[in-house]
């Protein structure tokens, strides 16, 4: 080959590389306006409607749970923690019956990697 087409071959992938990259913003920016006028269109939409008052229903009587059984030793920060957490991944629909340490996990976890079969 000379150096005449590698040249032209160059420059036509350069130019042509180029070329999909402006094509692909302008994809780009064309969607990103048509979703933004969804979007406005939607916000009009929900504005524009006026909501009627609802009737609130009567809010559900809750007992009070009764303290959980918390073991000697544990501290009561670190309960009200628990209890947190609980409440907070369940959606207040769980609640904290009892509070007691539990073996070392870590040595367990030793043993069971050391004897695992292959």
């Amino acid at each position: 080959m000379n150096l005449g087409s590698d040249v032209v071959i160059t420059i036509t992938g350069i130019v042509l590389v180029f070329a999909i990259l402006v094509l692909l913003m302008a994809i780009v920016t064309l969607e990103g306006k048509i979703f933004d006028g969804m979007n406005v269109k939607k916000a009009a939409a929900k504005a524009a409607v006026p909501k009627a008052p609802e009737a609130k229903p009567a809010a559900p009587v809750q007992q009070a749970a009764p303290a959980p059984v918390v073991e000697e030793g544990i501290p009561g920060d670190v309960v009200a923690a628990i209890m947190a957490a609980i409440h907070a991944m369940g959606n207040g629909k769980y609640t904290l019956k009892a509070v007691r340490r539990s073996r070392n996990g870590w040595s367990k976890a030793g043993v069971n990697d050391t004897t695992a079969p292959f």
